[in-house]
């Protein structure tokens, strides 16, 4: 699976949509916040050549779903209008935060709880209806609305309709593992050596979804574990996971009930449909009493920072069950105190051994840099006084995009450049309205004498400006903060990668050396011998060209086909954030940069 197109930037302007930043980004594309006539959009777009006909797919769902639980379709189009490469769904924004978010942030009540999932069995009810299907019930697939509260099911990209086309021919259909059915886990087992063999999923499925966010909203445990995959699917087909009341003994008894009669192991002994899940929860909230108001967790507080190294006591609390798991706000860290003493805790967290194979590592490393190196300066030898050959990594003229869905504005978020629902069909919808084709004037930069240093340049430049008194700077600014993609950092933690490890990475195959590169669209590859992503993997994002080339990567792939959000800026070999514009090019949208780097994970981009 190759990855989605690079992130559009802020100020992007997509059939009259102009972006304001990423919501989320999926294996098939991206989802954007984007404003249209003053109203707050999510803005889907779907690569083409990658998603087929489940763009459509999609839309036509949309169009049979209105309920107040379900996000709204706004508008449906292709673009580019001259050569589509994206199908763009315009739906509601929902401004607030996901269902597993908001639950750790705000240690909700068991009230609170059971009217989330009220919301999601109705938007459930709604959909089986109609004869929709989700089939991807998860919390990351939950909006809950910062508004009112009200929780919004979205993200019909794998969802499927009666009497619609099949569009895949495994033998399970899309969806999340760890959410599938124990009678889909079953059929599998069965058939997987059985040719043509199809599973049809149905409402019972979305029905055991639900049961295990509720699972999780409770006990902010998951009832089924593993120590791998086969382990996992033996304890979801076979194993009766304790009840939440006992898990959790917060958990009302007759929540905890509604809970397990949606993780029963048979479609005929769960709970009968979203509708009567519906009036199970609709009963129990009826007879709540003050207990439904108390948190299902124990909250943070000062008592629960450690010593060592800073860090939470979450890690104890689930490795020993006698410890409660803990949500919400978490408390700041202590200020540190400059000292010429350094306390024996931050002295011991300094000095932890790191064992053998990190120190091979480090040695690795060097070894990779003196290489690099070296190779840098023969080349540099080679070329100096000439024009290396010119290498296109990005052409600045592509466009990225693309995959995630969200909530409600009013009337007047009927813009203009979208069709709204009533115009369009199931079976195709296009936009008519031109891309805007100005573009902002960008003045180039003077060429610097030859000769002259980096510090000269730049000391002559600030005492000219003083003296004459310049109308602006000349140094151009780093580009400014932006969030990672959602659930990168959890992404990057799976695959070895914690926040500040970095990865030797190339952006061009062959020896290292210097080439052009556009801003825009780009991908580089890890080096092998590392811990963490294999060698060969391909990270993709955009370059930003200013006074050093910045480059942000979003998006993983491994040789092995494996898929997912990552959150990487790319450091010079000799460290600093972004990479050093080498002598032959001022241009202020290319520049040359080696091709040897550094990936570093980060929590968000500086």
């Amino acid at each position: 699976m190759k990855p989605p197109p690079a992130i559009l930037p802020p100020g992007a302007e997509v059939l009259g949509y102009v972006v304001e930043r990423q919501l989320g980004q999926g294996g098939f594309g991206t989802v954007y916040l984007a404003r249209n006539a003053g109203q707050p959009f999510a803005l889907k777009l779907l690569h083409l050549p990658r998603v087929g006909e489940r763009g459509e797919r999609e839309v036509s769902i949309l169009l049979k779903l209105h309920h107040p639980n379900v996000v709204g379709l706004q508008g449906y189009g292709l673009w580019p209008p001259e050569a589509p490469q994206f199908a763009v769904i315009a739906m509601e924004y929902v401004d607030g935060r996901q269902l597993d978010v908001w639950a750790d942030e705000e240690n909700p009540t068991a009230r609170q709880v059971a009217r989330v999932v009220l919301d999601v069995a109705r938007a459930l009810g709604a959909s089986h209806a109609v004869g929709v299907l989700h089939r991807d019930v998860k919390e990351a697939n939950v909006m809950v609305r910062a508004s009112d509260g009200v929780a919004k099911l979205v993200d019909f990209g794998i969802g499927d309709y009666e009497g619609a086309r099949g569009l895949t021919v495994d033998i399970l259909p899309p969806g999340t593992p760890e959410y599938r059915s124990p009678e889909a886990w079953r059929f599998f087992r069965q058939h997987v050596h059985v040719p043509g063999a199809r599973y049809e999923a149905g409402p019972s499925d979305d029905l055991w979804a639900l049961g295990l966010v509720l699972y999780t909203l409770l006990t902010a445990r998951t009832p089924f574990d593993g120590t791998d995959d086969p382990s996992f699917i033996e304890a979801v087909m076979t194993r009766e996971p304790v009840p939440p009341h006992e898990e959790n003994a917060r958990v009302p008894r007759a929540l905890s009930d509604v809970c397990m009669r949606l993780l029963e192991k048979t479609p005929e002994t769960r709970t009968v449909s979203a509708l009567a899940c519906v009036t199970e929860l609709e009963r129990a909230l009826a007879g709540a009493d003050a207990t439904w108001d108390v948190p299902l967790c124990d909250a943070y507080g000062e008592a629960t920072a450690t010593t060592e190294g800073g860090r939470d006591s979450e890690e104890r609390w689930l490795r020993a069950p006698m410890y409660r798991p803990r949500r919400g706000k978490r408390a700041p860290p202590p200020a540190v105190e400059v000292a010429t003493t350094v306390p024996r805790t931050t002295v011991k967290a300094g000095l932890k051994p790191r064992g053998r194979s990190r120190a091979w590592t480090r040695v690795a490393l060097v070894l990779v840099l003196l290489a690099a190196g070296a190779t840098r300066r023969l080349w540099l030898s080679r070329i100096e006084g000439g024009d290396p050959a010119r290498q296109e990594v990005a052409a600045s003229g592509k466009s990225p995009q693309a995959d995630r869905a969200a909530a409600p504005t009013g009337p007047k978020a009927t813009a203009a450049a979208v069709a709204l629902p009533a115009a369009l069909q199931e079976d195709s919808a296009t936009v008519t309205t031109p891309p805007k084709d100005t573009q902002p004037l960008r003045l180039p930069q003077k060429t610097a004498k030859k000769g002259m240093g980096v510090m000269a340049r730049a000391v002559s430049t600030a005492a000219a400006c003083t003296a004459l008194a310049c109308p602006g700077p000349q140094v151009r600014q780093p580009p400014p903060p932006e969030p990672c993609p959602i659930g990168a950092v959890k992404a990057m933690a799976k695959w070895g990668r914690a926040i500040g490890d970095k990865q030797p990475a190339r952006f061009a195959m062959g020896q290292p050396r210097i080439i052009s590169i556009g801003e825009g669209p780009v991908e580089v590859h890890t080096l092998g011998g590392w811990k963490g992503l294999p060698g060969g993997t391909a990270l993709s994002g955009r370059s930003i060209v200013r006074d050093r080339v910045y480059v942000r990567l979003t998006w993983a792939t491994t040789p092995e086909g494996d898929s997912f959000p990552v959150c990487f800026d790319v450091h010079a070999e000799e460290g600093p954030r972004g990479m050093a514009r080498e002598p032959g090019d001022d241009s202020p949208s290319r520049a040359r940069i080696f091709t040897i780097a550094y990936v570093k994970a980060v929590a968000e981009f500086e």
